[in-house]
Parts: C-alpha cells; structure tokens; sequence
C-alpha cells in the first residue's frame, strides 16, 4: 500500500489517494481484520502527513543567524527521526559558523527535537506510558497499539529526557490541573515516607507529599503529589513541599489550612515550623493503631472479648467524644498504676502513654469533625502506595537515584492531572 497525499491550499483539502489496496476485497473478510487494515492506513497516513510537516519546515537559506551568530550552510544530510507512526528519513541541511565546531540544524529546532530522535508527540507518549509502566510494558504497549518496535533502552532514555526538565522545574513551574468547579474551603497538607529499593543501598525512605482541596461539604475536589528519593537531612523535600503549599495557599487565601501527619517528630518540626497558624490534626488511624498496642499490653496479644470492648470503647471515644484523648490519657494512667503489668509491659505501656501525652492537642478529632475537617492521612497513605510504592517496588526492581528521580517527577505530574499543563510548559519553554 502507498499513500499519496495531495493538497489544495485554497479549497483548505488534502487528497489521500490510497495505491494498492483492494478495499472490496478486505470488506468480505472478517472484521477483526478489516479494523487491522484500517489501523495500517491510519499509520501510513499519519507518518506521510508527518513527513510533508517535517519536510515544510526544511530551510535552504546559505546562511542564517542563531544565538547570536552567523551559521553557514553545509552539505545536506540524512535525519532519521522516530514518529507515533514510525521512523522517517529526512534529508535536511545543517549549519556551522565559520569557527567550524559544533553544527546546527534549524529543522530539528523548529520541530523542537530536543528529546534525541523522537518527535515531541512521540516523546509525550512514551514519558506519559512511563511514568506508568515499566520499559518492557511501554514497548509491548507501543508494539500493539502503534505498531513500533522500540527498545527499551530508547524508551528509558527519552522519557529520562522529559523527567530531567519536570526534576528541574519542580519548585520553578507552578502546574494546575482541572480546576475545581465549586469554592476551595479547604486545604488539607500532608507528607509521610516509604521505603523504595535502591541499587547498592537496600531500602531506603523516600518521601510523598499531598496536597487535597475541600469543599464546604468536605467533598475531595483535586489533589496534587510530590515526591523525591531518600536524602539525608530531606533538604530537597522540604523545598519542594513548602514551595508547592505556598503556591497552592496563595491561590486560595480565604481557605482554612489543615495539616496531617503521623506521629513522626520530623514531620511536625516541619509542618508546626511552616505553618504555625494552620491546624495540626495527628492522623486519627496512626492514633488508634497506639491505642491497640496499648489494649495488647493490658490484655495480652491474644483476642478477647473484654480487650476488644475495651479497645472499641475508647476507638470511640477518642474519635467523637469531647476532649476523648483526655480520656484515653487518664484509663492508660489507671491501667499502668494498678501495678499488675510486668516491668517490660509498663515501660511499653509509658511509651503509649507519652505519644497520646505529646500529640494531646492535635488530637481533638470530635470538634475536628463537627467542623467538617478531614481527620485520617489516608490520601497521603494512599499517595506513597499510588505514587512510590506501585511503580518503584514491583517484583526485582532496583533503582540508580538519578534514573528514578525523572521518573518520580513525571508520575506525581500524572496523578496530579497536571499532565497537560506540564506538556505545554515544555514545548514552550524547554523544547
């Protein structure tokens, strides 16, 4: 089959003539295979429409100025480029100033080829499927349902290209997603760690930040994630956190700023630290996982009923009584002075004792909820198995810290619905 495209500029109309193609005969066939030709046109014609757009942007002129310089024509040579409908050939000029050195060609910058031989669609597609899927996964994929065989190799090198440039701007592009139709009422900030697998340093914690907006209602409207790789000291998290909250508050200065964490004292050095005024709600599950170490200690490890009455009641009451951890505080108090608990049992039990004492006032889940606030991490929780765990600790997996940051950055924009928004971004400020 050939494909021949004819244009006529003043009727605005392109001829596609198809050679060599029985139409009447593929129609007697089964469908299946009549939607395979189809998909075969659809590719010819795709990658001669992108050859004549490629080919329209060939210049011819001696000599050119770029960056300040005069380029001067050299001999023609041969591109070869990668296409969503596959390779192409094109015989374009390039051109070198008289100082000889590197050469430059104009039809690669007007394409803005700057993710190696794939064209910008191109590398869009396969950074997008990446930050999904594995290398092998995206080539299967490709192969299917465009038809290319592309390596894994190329597949990896391209999408590390576009990474680099979200890794770059990450505190510098303020990215937007769908914005959220009803009025924000309130933010709700959150960041915890996971390990990810790295090679020659085992499991190491990297970590997940989330930002959720709120409605009146307390209906979740958008949420935006953040990552970065395990560091010593979190220096680069915590600029991309704070950067990426101020923005978001700034947008929305009338909504009520809500903070949640786990009891990890990082965490609230840097949340109480950043934004004092905000409300600091300890992550109401994290609170009732203590309080069932605690029901272990007094009843022992073993179910029961009386444990689990005991467990149940004060679950509750901590969740939506007035002033419950106050309660919760005074029945471990009682528990521990009984003096029925061995040695080890009371310094574990002192130990819960002091977590409920120190995270008292973040803990006021009843008047929390009567105000409509969110009092569980579970999107952050569901953020690190979302944006870390899922791709980066699948069976075998091990990861060079400067191969995996690109990839962190693209699936954060992707779960962000910030996809198109970035991609505009790098075609035009980047490519």
């Amino acid at each position: 089959m050939r494909v021949t495209i004819n244009a006529d500029r003043k009727a605005k109309q392109l001829t596609i003539t198809l050679t060599d193609m029985d139409w009447e005969a593929l129609q007697q066939r089964d469908f299946y295979h009549g939607e395979q030709q189809v998909q075969q046109v659809v590719t010819a014609v795709g990658q001669e429409l992108t050859r004549q757009l490629l080919e329209s942007k060939v210049t011819s002129e001696p000599t050119l100025c770029h960056a300040g310089q005069v380029w001067y024509r050299k001999a023609d040579s041969v591109g070869h480029y990668l296409t969503p409908y596959g390779p192409l050939a094109i015989t374009r000029p390039t051109y070198q100033t008289s100082a000889g050195g590197e050469t430059f060609c104009p039809l690669e910058a007007d394409c803005q080829l700057v993710f190696g031989t794939a064209t910008p669609l191109l590398a869009e597609i396969i950074s997008f499927k990446l930050s999904a899927l594995s290398a092998r996964e995206v080539a299967q994929d490709l192969a299917k349902t465009h038809g290319l065989a592309l390596s894994a190799s190329f597949l990896q090198q391209t999408a590390q290209r576009v990474g680099q440039v979200a890794v770059e701007k990450a505190t510098r592009w303020q990215l937007s997603g769908t914005a959220p139709a009803p009025a924000v009422a309130i933010i709700a900030t959150g960041l915890d760690g996971t390990t990810v697998p790295l090679v020659g340093e085992d499991y190491k914690e990297a970590m997940c930040g989330t930002i959720a907006l709120y409605d009146t209602e307390g209906e979740r409207l958008a949420t935006e994630y953040f990552g970065t790789l395990p560091e010593a000291g979190k220096a680069t998290f915590s600029q991309l956190f704070t950067t990426r909250v101020s923005a978001v508050l700034a947008r929305y200065p009338q909504a009520l700023h809500v903070v949640l964490a786990d009891g990890a004292s990082w965490n609230w050095q840097l949340l109480e630290a950043q934004y004092p005024a905000a409300v600091g709600i300890l992550d109401f599950y994290h609170a009732a996982q203590h309080l069932a170490t605690a029901a272990d200690l007094l009843f022992g490890p073993a179910p029961c009923p009386h444990k689990a009455a005991w467990y149940e009641r004060w679950r509750t009451a901590l969740r939506d009584d007035q002033g419950g951890v106050a309660g919760v505080i005074r029945t471990l108090i009682y528990y521990r002075n009984r003096g029925a608990l061995s040695a080890a049992a009371a310094r574990a039990l002192d130990t819960e004792l002091n977590y409920f004492r120190c995270h008292a006032d973040k803990m006021h889940y009843a008047d929390y909820r009567a105000a409509g606030l969110p009092i569980g991490s579970g999107v952050t929780e569901a953020g690190c198995k979302e944006l870390i765990k899922a791709r980066f600790c699948r069976s075998g997996m091990r990861w060079k810290r400067e191969t995996a940051a690109p990839i962190l950055h693209l699936r954060a924009i992707r779960l962000s619905n910030q996809w198109e928004c970035f991609w505009k971004k790098v075609l035009r400020y980047a490519a």
